[in-house]
């Protein structure tokens, strides 16, 4: 497994444009047709970081040509790469950040910047140990704790593939005081590993996988640096 991030730097919208333009012609016309119809630029170069990011991990690791990576969905939904069956990946972003998993085996990632919520929201698609774990806690992390435990939940929904019709409030996921992420899953569940990440103090991030463990290290790349390794393709 490896997992890869990458941080938006601040840009006003000329230089924002710029760099969305720069980025179009590494993706699909789909995508690029979804961009386009983003209000915000943050969101467009969001979408579009996150199929670059996954094209250029595809060809660092399969010398694969750019133009013939083609993604597609399977009956759930869930995008997979037509010319290697073996290869799994899942995008998450929020916020400042676009991040990524890749593996030979189905993997979930999950980010989610903390800001302020509505903890009636917990009560609704947590589980009741869930909740009570998170109403336990000091009134200055519940908000922090509340990313945690959503992020854990978001990463094991996107590993099965299934969506939030799963029913979130259908396991459990805790964190002991040593920060040891684990999930308690409906017994027809293979079990899973879950382990979060201290990506920035900001945010909350979670990998799932049915593997022994996950990744340990979180490489970090610029846009701009895989933009020029792109171009010199």
């Amino acid at each position: 497994m490896k997992i890869f991030a990458i941080q938006l730097q601040p840009l006003d919208d000329k230089n924002a444009r710029k760099q969305i333009e720069q980025l179009k012609p590494f993706v699909s016309f789909e995508k690029r047709a979804a961009a386009e119809r983003f209000r915000f630029l943050i969101d467009a170069r969001r979408t579009l970081l996150g199929e670059v990011l996954i094209r250029h991990i595809i060809h660092e690791m399969y010398a694969l040509p750019m133009e013939q990576i083609i993604f597609e969905t399977e009956g759930n939904g869930k995008p997979v790469v037509r010319q290697i069956p073996s290869f799994h990946f899942n995008l998450s972003h929020s916020g400042d950040w676009v991040v990524g998993a890749v593996d030979d085996a189905p993997v979930g990632i999950d980010i989610e910047e903390i800001k302020p919520i509505d903890l009636a929201i917990a009560k609704r698609f947590f589980s009741a140990d869930e909740y009570q774990d998170l109403l336990s806690q000091p009134v200055e992390r519940q908000e922090a704790y509340f990313f945690h435990l959503w992020s854990m939940k978001e990463a094991f929904i996107k590993l099965t593939g299934k969506g939030i019709s799963y029913g979130l409030s259908s396991f459990t996921a805790r964190l002991s005081e040593d920060g040891q992420a684990t999930l308690r899953l409906p017994d027809h569940e293979d079990p899973c590993v879950v382990q979060t990440y201290s990506l920035d103090p900001a945010y909350q991030m979670a990998v799932c996988t049915r593997k022994p463990a996950a990744a340990e290290h979180v490489e970090i790349l610029t846009c701009e640096n895989m933009l020029s390794r792109l171009n010199n393709v």
